[in-house]
């Protein structure tokens, strides 16, 4: 019988529609922390493996991890809930588990389970522990406690269940900028079905069910095998909708500054990467003016070690037109984006929401200097979030209008409602930001993400603005509907067809292709 003393189970949330896509998988990328620490238990001499089951239903239509687990012993099942609608499907593959393999212990982690981890053991007998926070010194720790069969008392940021009792451990580890850099976030030797991971789970993040491996990675992936890469931890900004802000990187991690991991274990994951075959990279790592200095040390490295590829960069600031400049030097154009995120076409809503805020004239500004360095441009927008009302969604719609009319690098212009995520300033304090939220315990966001739940997660009372007070249904009836009409950006080719009429087209189109049925 094999012996396996780690499995780490990456759970989608399997069951999503959306009616270009019809039935869809989403969640469907491995936490960057995860395979971070399969890779240090590995180190540490420990029998590790990483299952995804979302490739497990792409290349065998299975959706349990009992599959696998036959025949095998299993020791520790780590199962992460970092992403809030995986909750439910979390839950479910642990009971699984749990129900057949009663000597499996089943841990979990991450950013949804740390905030809810008191709530998680009280109501789901089937999760065994949770690491808060960081997790590399507590793993490690639980890993040789259940080795020597110790107690867990003296294991950091770890809370557990001793008999009836709930035992909650301080949160007292947090993860150094050495400890970042002492093992490898790009082991994909550990994980099962690698080449299709590789090759076909991107950006988007969706998997229509109704269409195959080529026809998704045509309509629903950037082109390119595109690897997430982990340039640290923290944000010293605290936007209202964002759960990993600072106020939310101290509630959940104990974290109080912006840690980065060093330019040169960053380069060599990138080396790492592009040896496996990935050709483009991910940053969303930008927290402000230490970000700014820490790629000027960073891109230059690159050049250096010749790594030249693609990248998409999501800047939370506007680029300055050095940053400009060294990104244009640093890497291949052609396919390259950098995303950047007003939220509001109206300045007094996005400087109510966004920390790192600027003028429309400034982002103006950062778009042609981007243009003018061969730089292609996405934009991200909001619909419905604090201080906007609905009539502020045309102030949106003509700035968009004027950034086409404008620039011819211009890609895709996004707008779409914002789900309340756990530990974001509206979601921990919802009455100073004039909402009323609707999810606020586990359990909410637990129901919220099983099959037949959804929603946004609050509403805005007064969006109207015509004294006629919304409940939750009308308020996303609204939004969805204004979307569809003003704001659809569907199509693939968004710098040729980014506007309503092309989106609504190709929407009909996937979702006769997809089998989407009616919304």
């Amino acid at each position: 019988m094999k012996v396996l003393d780690l499995l780490f189970i990456h759970v989608p949330k399997f069951s999503s529609y959306y009616r270009p896509y019809g039935q869809y998988m989403t969640v469907n990328l491995i936490p960057m922390g995860t395979m971070a620490l399969a890779d240090l238990a590995s180190q540490a001499g420990y029998r590790t493996e990483v299952l995804h089951l979302g490739l497990e239903w792409i290349e065998r239509r299975d959706f349990s991890p009992l599959t696998y687990m036959k025949g095998k012993e299993v020791k520790v099942a780590a199962i992460p809930l970092h992403f809030h609608p995986q909750s439910y499907d979390v839950m479910k593959i642990a009971g699984e588990i749990k129900e057949e393999k009663k000597e499996t212990f089943v841990l979990s982690g991450g950013y949804t389970a740390s905030l809810f981890h008191r709530e998680i053991l009280s109501f789901f007998p089937q999760i065994d522990a949770v690491i808060r926070g960081d997790a590399e010194v507590p793993l490690i720790a639980l890993m040789k406690a259940l080795e020597e069969k110790r107690g867990f008392e003296e294991i950091p940021n770890l809370a557990w269940r001793k008999g009836e009792e709930i035992r909650i451990n301080p949160l007292s580890y947090v993860a150094s900028e050495s400890d970042l850099d002492r093992f490898s976030y790009s082991n994909l030797s550990l994980l099962k079905d690698k080449e299709t991971y590789i090759h076909h789970m991107g950006m988007p993040f969706v998997w229509a069910k109704g269409l195959s491996k080529k026809e998704n990675r045509k309509h629903f992936h950037l082109g390119y095998p595109i690897f997430p890469l982990n340039i640290g931890r923290g944000c010293s900004g605290n936007c209202t909708w964002c759960g990993g802000g600072s106020l939310a990187q101290q509630v959940v991690n104990g974290r109080k500054r912006v840690v980065f991991r060093s330019p040169e274990a960053v380069v060599k994951s990138m080396a790492e990467a592009k040896e496996m075959g990935y050709e483009m990279f991910n940053i969303a790592f930008d927290p402000g003016k230490e970000g700014e200095r820490y790629y000027g040390e960073l891109f230059p490295l690159v050049r250096k070690q010749n790594l030249r590829t693609r990248v998409y960069f999501e800047s939370f600031s506007l680029p300055t037109k050095s940053f400009l400049e060294e990104f244009a030097n640093t890497f291949i154009l052609d396919g390259s984006i950098l995303a950047l995120s007003p939220e509001s076409g109206d300045e007094g809503v996005r400087h109510k929401n966004k920390a790192f805020s600027y003028s429309n004239d400034e982002l103006m500004k950062a778009i042609s200097a981007a243009e003018q360095s061969g730089i292609r441009v996405d934009l991200f927008f909001a619909m419905g979030i604090p201080g906007e009302k609905y009539n502020d969604l045309s102030k949106t719609a003509a700035l968009r209008k004027e950034v086409k009319q404008r620039f011819k690098r211009i890609g895709r212009i996004w707008s779409s409602p914002i789900s309340l995520e756990p530990g974001a300033p509206w979601h921990l304090h919802p009455e100073e930001f004039g909402i009323v939220s609707t999810k606020k315990t586990f359990l909410d966001f637990y129901r919220g993400s099983s099959p037949g739940g959804g929603g946004l997660g609050y509403f805005i009372p007064d969006y109207k603005g015509d004294g006629k007070e919304l409940d939750e249904r009308g308020f996303e009836t609204i939004l969805r509907e204004a979307k569809c009409r003003e704001f659809c950006s569907l199509h693939p080719n968004p710098t040729k067809a980014s506007d309503p009429f092309w989106g609504r087209l190709f929407c009909r189109y996937m979702s006769w292709r997809s089998k989407g049925g009616h919304e």
